[in-house]
């Protein structure tokens, strides 16, 4: 228990525990739960941790002044929920962040005079929405911020004299904001120093000429700033947007196509060649192609044409020469990679022909799907090199077919895709009759 005074005549919901001049250097731990009046002025503390008082505490008036505080952590005193009074007085706070106060939005006055503040942040009172009295007398302040209290909508009483301002442009704000709360600032003649000549003057009577302000220039030197803070602000949001956009351009790119049929790059399309696609594989991968990939393509509205070896293959042709014309026949050639590709010389024979058909028009129509996870470096150099420097497909990953339709050819008109189906009907009766 602490070694105090304890009044309990309005008992329980008075108890005033009086540890004032004990030559504390912290808050004790052994304060009652109940007190609600807690004395420790003219003491030795000073810091005031956030851990410093227990939580569940009721107290309500806190006397912690004459103490040579230097610092109070941020949330001091949250675990003070009912603190309606505070007094900071003589102590040498140097600067008034405004965190100090986070958690006692209950708090009614507020004291700190003679305790050497010189600073006090802009949104220093923001978390007291209920404070009626400050007292800030007597500091080092030599200027404060413009609508320094326009939070504190209930404040009754605001002491300020005593202090260091300068008389200069940016307390002009004061001057006319205690002209309209003359009710706050009862009796108090505010002085201010003038820089050069270091004559007082009370902030009351200031002058703009004398001053030599412009406020009207200075409102409109405001507004600038802030127009061009906003187009700043702006600017780096577009930016962002930007960077943000670039890193996301082929989702992005896949969605507005998928969605609205948008392509920001349009390539000139040979409607002349009677396949959209033709389909390089390994035969191991046959079942992914026929109940997967070829359905996926084909079944489409309106459906792509896709070349298969075992389907539109001419019979009596070399296989290295249909390949030739497959590529040639189609708008796109579609790789499926697997260990079995990698592992077969007429796959690699298809990848080459497609590569070159890719330099030849100068325009990339290969589409590279790799059917499972194979390293890089295990492909041979060409596949290799093509895999490092171009976007490629992976089976399983997220919107697969909408990337896959992004990069294939736009599917053509009806009446085309009529006409094509013609002429190649007639290309394969021709074949089979010089067979």
């Amino acid at each position: 228990m602490v070694q105090g005074e304890v009044n309990s005549t309005v008992a329980p919901w008075n108890e005033r525990v009086d540890c004032s001049r004990r030559s504390l250097l912290i808050v004790p731990t052994d304060v009652p739960s109940l007190t609600t009046i807690l004395h420790l002025e003219a003491n030795s503390i000073r810091l005031v941790y956030r851990s410093a008082f227990a939580e569940g505490m009721i107290i309500k008036v806190l006397h912690l002044s004459h103490n040579n505080i230097t610092n109070v952590e941020s949330m001091a005193f949250s675990h003070l929920p009912f603190l309606e009074i505070l007094y900071l007085d003589a102590n040498n706070i140097d600067d008034i962040a405004g965190s100090e106060f986070l958690g006692i939005a209950n708090l009614k006055e507020l004291y700190l005079n003679r305790s050497r503040v010189r600073a006090i942040g802009r949104n220093a009172f923001i978390h007291l929405p209920s404070l009626k009295v400050l007292h800030l007398e007597n500091n080092l302040l030599t200027t404060l911020t413009k609508d320094q209290f326009s939070t504190l909508t209930y404040l009754q009483r605001l002491a300020l004299t005593g202090n260091s301002f300068r008389c200069d442009c940016d307390i002009l704000w004061l001057k006319y904001w205690m002209k309209n709360k003359e009710s706050i600032m009862v009796g108090q003649n505010i002085s201010c120093t003038h820089l050069q000549s270091q004559v007082k003057e009370t902030i009351q009577t200031l002058l703009e000429d004398t001053l030599g302000c412009n406020l009207a220039e200075a409102a409109r030197k405001n507004k600038i700033t802030i127009s061009l803070s906003v187009v700043v602000v702006l600017l780096s949001l577009l930016i962002i947007l930007g960077i943000w956009l670039y890193k996301r351009k082929e989702a992005l790119q896949v969605y507005l196509y998928s969605r609205y049929g948008w392509r920001f790059r349009e390539e000139q399309e040979d409607m002349a060649k009677p396949y959209d696609a033709f389909l390089s594989y390994s035969q191991h991968d046959l079942d992914f192609i026929i109940h997967t990939l070829l359905p996926g393509l084909e079944t489409r509205t309106p459906p792509f044409r896709v070349c298969l070896h075992h389907r539109d293959f001419v019979p009596g042709i070399l296989i290295a020469d249909n390949i030739l014309n497959a590529v040639e026949e189609s708008r796109r050639t579609i790789v499926v990679i697997s260990r079995h590709f990698l592992e077969s010389e007429w796959c690699q024979l298809e990848f080459q022909a497609a590569h070159a058909q890719v330099l030849q028009d100068r325009a990339n129509r290969l589409i590279m799907i790799l059917l499972e996870d194979i390293p890089v470096d295990d492909a041979p150099p060409e596949i290799r090199h093509y895999l490092k420097t171009n976007t490629y497909l992976k089976w399983g990953d997220e919107r697969f077919w909408e990337r896959l339709v992004y990069v294939m050819p736009r599917p053509r008109p009806p009446e085309l895709l009529v006409e094509n189906m013609e002429e190649q009907l007639e290309m394969h009766e021709a074949n089979e009759q010089e067979m």
